[in-house]
């Protein structure tokens, strides 16, 4: 056992920790960092913000809490909104998503102006039109419609991504999983974790770009479970307009919505501005995807194409209602038309229909990891893209509960060391590359509880959990094995943040309001810094399941089944 230990270590810890600069670990580099400088950098482990109260308390807390990440992306978003129109334009522009904002969901009115506020009190001056800048998207002004009376108004009053969720027979005790990847161009996201608990509405977690409201996964105390994808690309410029952007559109869901239906419902009377998959499922295993352009719409449900208790929804649409908005056929019976993302949703209607029941949580997180075959080069019209991929951003499996036991297990960037390259249908290769700093490739497990101190004992004693796991497995080990001080600076750290939690816990217990939860929160990113650490210095000793093998099951792609995605030769026998 102790020399497959030393093998692993010999090709990951040393790669990934690796002496360079002189004999200096580039680590220790980034650790040298000034915290101003550190600011900069997007986060490794995602931090999380723990809001309560108003609407604009919540948005000012989430100022105060993140405020130098979402300055930065701020920055980022005018910089790019200045690439093609005026600043008169953007302004005009932002005037018009105003509108629909405050026509639709105007408590977020309250929470960007309180984030305006939160941040530049923390030190990062920010203007309300930076806040809604981060929560619109602007189409092209010359085929959009301009919303009447929008221009006189004052101010104040981007994707691809794939989803999937199983219940019921598909699972291995009927409980809900959800799965959710962000993705992007490849670089790392300067992103947080929320957790609200609002005045008014449910309680619930997401994930977010700072300074948005939120992008996804979602999941409320009612177990409400909730994923989104982007459309892809139309023909057709009626299909982005002026509307309500995903990061106004799903908090005000999560918050309202009892139940996937009531979310379908609230979604389809929505003025959607870009094609988006919007993907709902409850604890009644009540299943939508709507498919919603800016000009058209169609929802589909668990079952319309053979699902039986899981759905899936990447980049593309596969209702027949949608083809207008595509270039090309339908792929395959669960591809989706035009072959863009096609790939992810025959991978992912392979994994679901032919390993039916075994789905778990450790299950989900495999499908996070799966590399699949090394592609072929040069590629025979294109690579098949997986799940794991480079642009993975931030990955979530997520169980969520009607109560306080929702949990959501989150791995920034992609949770697979192995990444193979891609290939889209427009022939641009998405190349292997990491570009996480301190990336961990390693989930912290956040529970929705009942109330921030909860939330925070929880992660606490998660982190405690994991430090004692890595412990058991690290200890085999001595100073003469490759590696072993590398792991052993990565277990100290996770004891540090470990501890670092419970003084910020303590702060938050002695103090109140804002400033207690800004310690609350605080202390939730300490502890699952910790867990995150933890985990990486047992996952190099103990490596995690990358394939259905893994697992105890059948390999994927043989003989046993058939496959939609492409194999390159399946296995034969009893076993395959």
């Amino acid at each position: 056992m102790i020399s497959n230990r030393r093998d692993f270590l010999k090709s990951t810890v040393m790669a990934g920790m690796g002496l360079g600069m002189g004999g200096v670990s580039p680590l220790a580099l980034v650790r040298g960092l000034s915290a101003q400088s550190r600011e900069l950098l997007p986060p490794g482990i995602l931090p999380v913000v723990i809001l309560r109260g108003s609407d604009y308390e919540m948005g000012y807390q989430y100022g105060q809490q993140a405020g130098g990440h979402i300055a930065a992306n701020a920055r980022a978003s005018w910089a790019s909104a200045l690439q093609r129109l005026t600043h008169d334009g953007v302004r005009r522009a932002l005037k018009a998503n105003q509108h629909f904002i405050q026509r639709h969901t105007p408590e977020n009115i309250e929470i960007m102006k309180g984030m305006a506020a939160g941040a530049t009190a923390a030190g990062f001056p920010l203007a309300y039109e930076d806040a809604l800048m981060m929560n619109t998207v602007l189409p092209n002004p010359e085929t959009s419609h301009y919303p009447p009376g929008a221009e006189e108004a004052e101010l104040p009053p981007r994707k691809s991504c794939s989803v999937c969720s199983a219940w019921g027979s598909a699972t291995k005790d009927g409980r809900l999983i959800g799965m959710d990847t962000v993705d992007g161009g490849g670089d790392a996201f300067r992103a947080v974790i929320i957790v609200a608990f609002p005045d008014e509405g449910h309680n619930y977690m997401c994930g977010a770009v700072a300074g948005e409201i939120g992008e996804h996964f979602y999941m409320n105390n009612t177990g409400l479970f909730i994923g989104n994808s982007g459309g892809g690309a139309s023909p057709r410029a009626i299909d982005s307009d002026y509307g309500l952007c995903w990061a106004n559109a799903l908090p005000h869901i999560v918050r309202f919505a009892a139940d996937a239906t009531e979310a379908r419902d609230i979604m389809v009377s929505f003025p959607i501005n870009f094609p988006e998959n919007f993907h709902f499922v409850d604890q009644g295993g009540n299943a939508f995807v709507v498919e919603k352009t800016a000009a058209i719409q169609a929802v589909r449900s668990s079952g319309d194409f053979g699902e039986e208790d899981f759905l899936f929804s990447t980049n593309t649409y596969l209702h027949e209602d949608m083809a207008v908005t595509k270039f090309g056929p339908f792929v395959e019976e669960h591809g989706g038309y035009d072959p863009y993302s096609s790939p992810r949703n025959l991978f992912l209607w392979d994994v679901l229909h032919n390993y039916h029941g075994q789905v778990d949580e450790e299950f989900m997180k495999m499908v996070l990891r799966f590399p699949g075959d090394p592609p072929p080069y040069p590629p025979p019209g294109g690579w098949d893209a997986k799940i794991c991929r480079p642009t993975n951003g931030w990955v979530s499996v997520v169980v969520p509960h009607a109560g306080d036991e929702g949990v959501a297990n989150v791995c920034t960037g992609p949770a697979g060391r192995v990444i193979h390259s891609s290939m889209a249908s427009d022939g641009g290769e998405m190349r292997t590359s990491y570009r996480v700093v301190e990336g961990t490739h390693t989930f912290y497990r956040l529970r929705l509880a009942a109330d921030p101190k909860a939330v925070v004992e929880q992660a606490g004693d998660d982190a405690r959990n994991d430090i004692a796991t890595a412990y058991a497995e690290l200890m085999h080990l001595n100073f003469t094995d490759t590696g072993y001080e590398g792991l052993e600076e990565l277990y100290s750290e996770a004891n540090a943040e470990y501890y670092q939690g419970s003084l910020a816990r303590d702060r938050a217990l002695l103090g109140t309001g804002q400033e207690a939860l800004k310690h609350f929160a605080a202390a939730a990113t300490l502890y699952t810094r910790s867990q995150a650490h933890a985990r990486q210095v047992y996952e190099a000793l103990v490596p995690q399941p990358t394939s259905p093998t893994d697992l105890g099951l059948r390999p994927f792609g043989g003989a046993w089944a058939s496959w939609e995605t492409r194999v390159r030769e399946a296995p034969t026998g009893d076993g395959g």
